[in-house]
């Protein structure tokens, strides 16, 4: 090397080290200063010193550094490590430092092992315990890489469970620092990904609220080129964004410093804004978003922790191309990216395995070269059903199912297509009732890991439940759990043969799943009889589409539900929609049922045909019995009609040993409720729960007000007495159990809930309230206590409190929890109807000795019947309440369904 050379390279190195030397000081350009120290050579003598000098100076700028400054921290460290500074505040600068690196790591989704990460978090915690400096630091990393454990493992639970403690963290903040836009930014976009609800308009307020230049704002700029627009690509009518804005997305992916798999996140980001989330039919728009997959997943590589995510959406884009005017090659080249995340997912384990599973059989039946293609897509749904058991709450699984139906319909669909009605059973099924089954399973966990040869995982899964504190169940446990048992039979649905023995044990014809279809798609009524092969009928007119003014009757549904159903019960909105809607019943489904497949079954002598409905989605709110042909006749004068939650629960509820019926059991009438409920008083309900008890259940005990406003001797009904009585097993206590009071649903993903609105107690926090998850808890934990008949004539007790397709209701709560049938309804019902209707359910129990399903029946048809008699036992009182009332109008007799037994 030449002399002048050699001078020159040391000029350099001399301006390097005068510029850091400057901004260490304080008077130069950190950024510029960092870059100049990635470019000297790792041999400069006192590099180490100038790399703490750094590191002092990123923390001396008193705010928390940005994502250009928090990448350079693992490079000065390690330089520095090499010769670390002696002085007292090194090794405090040094534990911010590397907490930084972990937050910023998590952000950029490279952190390999993140609960290594998390267990080398909390060292760092221990070693410096009482320092209010990084006590913030820490708890926002521990934030952060929580969120990334989450992320990796497909825990939308532990998503939806940030938010309470992101507000705990918040709440732990100073004053001056809790009310900073920052903190509620952190707080609504936490609550935004809980929900995993993304409104556009919401995420541009919150960023456009953040102080320009601060160090959260330069986050959400990395985070993407235009966060709003990435959250409109989550919806169906999401416009088309313009050049320019594809162009920044690019721009952003390719930005100097960024990790690979950073940059495989952007080039995903920005391939999914070229494809319109799937939904674009521009040939070179989707050439354009290929191109940027492609990149992606040629950055991320096959270790990175998202190689099956970039796999699967780069695949997705393929089959698009192909379904807009490609060519089958693409559709090849689809079918080796989905085999390949298949194989690196590997089980329902994995976060990706149900939506991979599922693109696979899609290809297999594009393809045609796999008629089995569809039973890939079958096996993907146990990962659905796996990422549900591991959720500690329901809260959490509310969340984790969201989508649970949808998924189940479409592979259902490749399943008749495939023409395999038992496979669609199936498939529906795994999309059924599953945080319902959730709170039943655990109890039968300790058996299976037995037999699993987990004797020791056995142990601890008995030893947590023996607490008794849902807490000690943890989602770490039951991840473990789960992973010991994905082999086991825990996440599939029943075999069809069982669903027949079933059917055959509660004398029913059939098991029908209704269907809806979807755009061009048909419904369907898919069939497990008794005795016989599956079917299924392809119902044309059974989707949301077709029903007459649904957002008309579901509003007067909701309108029911928030206040009193006082008389007349034909002069509301509902009763003019139920007449339309039973109309459009009839026509889009049982009109085939009634008319075409059950009159083929081997008829039954003494009974009427009777099958048990499972509808998907939000066809569970149609009152199918009041289905009414052109005749005038309802459906459920043709045929008996019960409800499942799912095939699960039915199978559970047909091996339950009978529960004979006795004079004795619980009846409450009315309670007063505290004035803060807003539930006003039954008169009606008090009349006929007292009557039901003086004229039936001569042994019950009674709860609450009688006709004559006293309160009764042996309670006011408060939900602790109602507890005592759930959770007393013996023949004295009786095993009926009827409950004329205010029921409530309150939905809204982590803050659903169902509750019965009983008395207040003594204590000051009791509101009076037992929860259907409660109630799930309760009778679990007295599996040996008989609960024969559950009455709820009260107010939407059938309705679910987490999505149609969970069917997670006060109903089917008391069902999981062992009662062997239980009469509930699907809105709010009129008071003094309801009472006849009650009083004739239980006088054709006690009198007529009918089943429940016939007993509920045969009153319904005594309401429609012009030429009723009131029957001579009939209370005067009750008797009189009912002058003037319709019992015809379906508002009040179709609101009732049977389940169970």
């Amino acid at each position: 090397m030449r002399t002048e050379d050699r001078v020159s390279d040391q000029d350099e190195v001399i301006a390097r080290y005068a510029a850091i030397a400057s901004a260490v000081a304080g008077h130069g350009d950190l950024d510029d200063a960092l870059s100049e120290f990635e470019r000297l050579p790792e041999t400069t003598p006192g590099r180490a010193q100038l790399a703490a000098g750094l590191v002092e100076a990123v923390f001396k700028t008193g705010t928390i550094p940005g994502p250009l400054r928090a990448r350079a921290l693992p490079g000065l460290l390690a330089a520095a490590d090499a010769d670390p500074p002696e002085a007292p505040g090194w090794p405090r600068t040094r534990t911010g430092a590397e907490v930084l690196m972990i937050v910023q790591a998590a952000a950029e989704s490279r952190v390999a092992d993140p609960r290594a990460s998390l267990e080398r978090l909390e060292k760092l915690a221990a070693e410096n315990p009482g320092d209010p400096g990084l006590h913030t630091l820490f708890a926002s990393a521990r934030t952060a890489l929580r969120l990334a454990v989450a992320a990796q493992q497909g825990d939308i639970g532990a998503v939806n469970r940030m938010r309470t403690e992101v507000a705990d963290f918040v709440a732990g903040l100073p004053p001056e620092l809790a009310h900073l836009p920052e903190a509620e930014a952190l707080t609504r976009m936490t609550g935004m990904i809980a929900e995993q609800r993304y409104d556009p308009a919401a995420i541009q307020d919150t960023i456009a609220n953040l102080p320009p230049g601060g160090a959260v704002r330069a986050a959400f700029d990395e985070v993407s080129a235009d966060l709003p627009a990435v959250a409109a690509l989550m919806r169906e009518d999401s416009p088309q964004l313009t050049d320019g804005q594809l162009a920044a997305f690019a721009a952003h992916a390719e930005q100097p410093g960024l990790s690979p798999g950073y940059r495989a996140l952007l080039h995903s980001q920005a391939g999914l804004a070229a494809l319109r989330g799937g939904r674009e039919t521009d040939a070179g728009r989707i050439a354009l978003g290929l191109g940027h997959l492609r990149q992606a997943l040629k950055n991320a590589g096959p270790d990175d922790p998202q190689s099956v995510f970039h796999l699967g959406v780069l695949a997705t884009a393929l089959i698009r191309r192909y379904e807009t005017g490609g060519t089958r090659d693409d559709l090849r080249e689809a079918a080796g990216l989905v085999n390949e995340a298949r194989e690196r997912a590997g089980g329902p384990d994995h976060p990706e395995w149900q939506l991979i599973s599922e693109m696979s059989g899609q290809i297999g039946q594009l393809l045609g070269d796999r008629p089995d293609s569809y039973r890939e897509a079958l096996a993907g749904l146990r990962g659905t059903v796996w990422k549900v058991l591991v959720q500690p709450d329901l809260a959490s699984a509310t969340v984790a199912v969201r989508s649970a139906g949808d998924e189940a319909i479409a592979v259902a669909r490749q399943c008749l297509t495939a023409g395999d009605p038992a496979a669609a059973i199936t498939a529906l099924d795994a999309g059924r009732g599953l945080a319902l089954f959730s709170a039943t399973a655990d109890g039968s966990i300790t058996d299976r890991l037995a037999e699993a040869g987990q004797t020791a995982l056995a142990e601890r899964w008995r030893a947590a439940a023996a607490t008794g504190d849902p807490a000690a169940l943890s989602s770490e446990l039951r991840r473990a759990v789960m992973t010991a048992l994905t082999t086991s039979s825990l996440l599939d649905p029943p075999h069809y043969a069982e669903i027949q023995q079933a059917l055959t044990h509660l004398d029913a014809d059939a098991l029908v799943y209704l269907v809806p279809g979807e755009k061009v798609r048909p419904g369907h009524a898919v069939i497990a009889p008794a005795s016989g092969p599956p079917s299924y009928l392809t119902l044309t007119s059974l989707s949301f589409d077709a029903i007459p003014q649904l957002d008309e009757y579901l509003s007067a549904l909701a309108q029911r539900d928030l206040g009193p159903a006082d008389e007349p019960a034909g002069s509301d909105g509902l009763t003019a929609r139920l007449a339309e809607i039973g109309r459009w019943a009839w026509d889009a489904g049982m009109r085939q049922l009634i008319e075409t497949y059950l009159p083929r079954m081997p008829g039954r002598t003494g009974r009427p045909p009777r099958i048990v409905l499972i509808p998907m989605g939000d066809l569970s709110r149609i009152p199918w019995q009041a289905a009414r042909g052109p005749d005038g006749r309802y459906a459920v004068e043709s045929i008996a009609i019960s409800q499942a939650a799912s095939a699960r629960m039915l199978v559970r509820s047909a091996t339950l040993p009978a529960v004979p019926l006795t004079p004795t059991g619980l009846i409450v009438g009315d309670p007063e409720s505290p004035p803060q409920a807003g539930a006003g008083p039954l008169p009606a309900a008090r009349l006929e729960a007292y009557a039901i008890r003086q004229v039936f259940y001569p042994g019950a005990r009674y709860l609450g007000r009688r006709p004559d406003e006293s309160v009764s001797r042996s309670g006011r009904g408060t939900a602790d007495e109602v507890r005592a009585w759930l959770t007393t097993p013996g023949p004295l206590t009786g095993g009926v159990l009827h409950l004329a009071c205010h029921g409530f649903v309150r939905t809204g993903g982590a803050r659903a809930s169902a509750y019965l609105q009983l008395a207040a107690g003594s204590a000051g926090n009791d509101q009076g309230l037992l929860t259907a998850e409660e109630l799930v808890a309760l009778l679990s934990g007295v599996p040996e206590r008989g609960l024969g008949l559950v009455v709820l004539a009260a107010c939407q007790t059938g309705l679910s409190l987490s999505g149609f397709d969970e069917a997670y209701s006060l109903g089917t709560a008391f069902l999981a929890g062992g009662a062997r049938t239980v009469l509930s309804s699907q809105w709010n019902v009129p008071d003094s109807a309801t009472s006849a209707l009650m009083f004739m359910v239980h006088r054709n129990l006690r009198v007529n000795g009918l089943p429940s399903w016939a007993a509920l029946r045969e009153a319904q048809l005594w309401m429609l019947d012009p030429h009723r008699e009131i029957p001579a036992d009939m209370p005067a009182a009750l008797r009189a309440r009912l002058d003037g009332v319709d019992f015809g109008v379906v508002a009040a007799w179709a609101a009732f369904v049977h389940g169970g037994q």
